[in-house]
Order: structure tokens, then C-alpha cells, then sequence
């Protein structure tokens, strides 16, 4: 298979991976829209995931496909400008860290597939509290990773365009992921402020979801990276 074949399934799954990811995020019981939940309501996500079964499995399935799916896409890209420049490293870096976040997600999910096979009963110890806290930790140092891969991938890509929509975007893009990380470091060190903080963290996806389409678009159109600008110097 060709670099531009490979290129091609790179940018599809970077555009159908995010969304994917995404749309399974939203509908996961005791998330956004089926059941909400603060994080710190042990029984109550729980309940949520073991009433609603079937969209828990479904959602715990799919959010790795989406997930691996948007990392193959990035890696693409980052294979694409590879070139030993300071836009490379950030760019390696920034996919480090999402291989890090992905993983701990995908741990996650697992985690949920055992809930959803849980009897709630009268006893709240008998719900597995351990096992969601075990989920709450995972996430939050998954939702710090991702957001600092974003920012040194986002800074990688921006070191390369010239000034105009692309620049731009990443350049916004890295500062949404400030917000995030900022975000989940307040959170974690202000329980008090936490599901204020994990809510404006949680905003900062839709973004992410867009721009990485955007990403993906442009990538299939033209089959490789463009190269970047060539910098001149006054003798």
C-alpha cells in the first residue's frame, strides 16, 4: 500500500474517529444526556449505568473505536511532517500523551462493562464504589493527558502554517487545551469547584472533535502535509 493510500485511511479515521468518540460520550448513562450524574455521585452514575445496560455496553464499545480510530488519524499526520524540526517534536509529544489518554479511556470502558453486569441492592457497598473511584482517578489523569496532547500537538502543527485559518485554528486549539488542563488541575485541588471545573473540561471535546475534522478534511483533499514555509534570510 502507498504513502498516499495510507495518508488517505489516516485522514478518514481522523474524521470519523472524534465524532464517533464523541456521539458515544454524550449518550453514556450518567454522562451529559441519559441519566447525569456528578462524578462524585458514587451510587448514582452506577445506578445509571446498570439501569440503562445495553447504551452502557454500546457507549463502552464504541468510545475505543472512536479513540483508537483519532489516534491512528493523528499519528498519521505526525508521521506526515515528520522532519526533526521543533513542530515535529511537539507534534510526538503531543501523540504520546493522547496514546496515554486513550489508553486510560479505554481502561475505563472496561471498568464499565463489569458495572453494567452489577445488582444494585439496599447496600450501597455492595455497587462496587471502589471500582467507579478506580474510574474516577483514571479519568481525570486521562482528561489531563488528552488535554496536554492536544496543546503540544495543536503548538507542533501551528509552528509549521503561515499566518492565516490553519495557524489560527491551531493556535485557539491550544489555548482551549490550556483551559482544559487548567480546568482538571483545579478541579483536582478544589474538590469543591470539581464538577464546575469537569464541565468546563468537558466543553473544551466539542472543539477538539471539530478542529480534528477539519484536520482530517484537509488531509484526505491533498493526500500529504504541506510542507512547510520556507524561511528566508537577510544577508
Amino acid at each position: 500500500m502507498n504513502t498516499l493510500a495510507i495518508n488517505k485511511i489516516g485522514a478518514l479515521a481522523l474524521i470519523v474517529g472524534p465524532v464517533l468518540a464523541l456521539a458515544s460520550f454524550l449518550i453514556e448513562p450518567g454522562g451529559i444526556l441519559i441519566d447525569p450524574a456528578d462524578t462524585t455521585d458514587t451510587l448514582g452514575s452506577i445506578t445509571a449505568y446498570v439501569s440503562n445496560p445495553v447504551i452502557s455496553r454500546i457507549s463502552a464499545l464504541m468510545v475505543p473505536l472512536g479513540l483508537l480510530s483519532m489516534l491512528y488519524g493523528l499519528s498519521s499526520i505526525q508521521q506526515a511532517i515528520h522532519d526533526e524540526s521543533i513542530g515535529d517534536a511537539l507534534s510526538r509529544f503531543g501523540i504520546l500523551c493522547m496514546t496515554l489518554a486513550t489508553f486510560g479511556w479505554v481502561f475505563v470502558r472496561g471498568l464499565i462493562l463489569v458495572i453494567t453486569n452489577t445488582e444494585i441492592g439496599t447496600d450501597p457497598d455492595a455497587v462496587l464504589p471502589d471500582t467507579y473511584d478506580v474510574m474516577i482517578g483514571i479519568t481525570r489523569i486521562s482528561g489531563l493527558a488528552a488535554a496536554l496532547g492536544f496543546l503540544s500537538f495543536s503548538l507542533g502543527l501551528s509552528t509549521r502554517d503561515p499566518l492565516g485559518f490553519h495557524k489560527i485554528a491551531a493556535l485557539v486549539i491550544a489555548a482551549i487545551s490550556v483551559l482544559s488542563l487548567t480546568s482538571l488541575i483545579v478541579g483536582i485541588f478544589a474538590p469543591s469547584q470539581l464538577e464546575t471545573m469537569v464541565s468546563i473540561a468537558r466543553l473544551c471535546y466539542f472543539p477538539w472533535v471539530i478542529w480534528s475534522a477539519i484536520l482530517g478534511i484537509g488531509f484526505l483533499r491533498r493526500g500529504n502535509f504541506p510542507e512547510p514555509p520556507a524561511v528566508t534570510r537577510s544577508e
